[in-house]
């Protein structure tokens, strides 16, 4: 579990990369934090993280390292599954790493109460072949929706990421289901005279 810790009088700082992935710079400033914090070795968990073991742990600082890594047990980056996406997967059509984490901080409320999501570059769902509350399937630069299923099923809608964010901010109060509906089309019979 993300965050400082103590396992048998031991203090324990674990932190988790973000969809599975570091960059050489953020790895760089967690050295700089590992020798301020007195943690001479990295130690790799089974949760895509790191586990450092600290001999100063009233100098950890979870903040420093929060845009980089995920740090508590409440961040919403660890309710969402993504693949590494366009450009780096030829399959991919959308960006899904930054897309992701786009998603995740419009998903917090949903994390909050359990409900789990996968951001697929493609049909393939590489990064999470079963179903998710919330799958967005990369196509032709947009994302397929999918209700409670996964990135093979039939897709509900398609939209552009920022019209899936403006939807996800709704799907708090109105739920997955009815902020994803397809919207309904007038052609004028419902409209009043001007």
């Amino acid at each position: 579990m993300p965050g400082l810790s103590s396992h048998g009088g031991q203090p324990v700082f674990a932190l988790d990369a973000p969809f599975g992935r570091c960059t050489v710079e953020a790895f760089e400033r967690l050295i700089a934090v590992a020798e301020t914090i007195g943690a001479p070795e990295f130690r790799l968990s089974p949760t895509r993280g790191i586990v450092l073991l600290p001999s100063h742990p009233e100098r950890v600082r979870l903040a420093d390292l929060a845009a980089d890594f995920i740090t508590t047990a409440d961040d919403p980056r660890r309710a969402v599954a993504t693949c590494t996406g366009a450009p780096a997967c030829a399959s991919g059509s959308t960006p899904t790493l930054r897309d992701a984490a786009r998603v995740a901080d419009a998903f917090r409320p949903l994390a909050a109460r359990g409900l789990v999501a996968h951001v697929s570059g493609c049909a393939k769902g590489c990064a999470k072949p079963g179903p998710a509350d919330l799958t967005l399937v990369g196509r032709e630069g947009q994302y397929g929706i999918v209700i409670g299923g996964n990135s093979s099923d039939t897709l509900s809608l398609q939209v552009p990421i920022e019209a899936a964010i403006e939807r996800l901010g709704r799907a708090a109060s109105v739920g997955l289901a009815a902020a994803f509906a397809p919207a309904s089309i007038d052609i004028g019979r419902n409209r009043r005279p001007a």
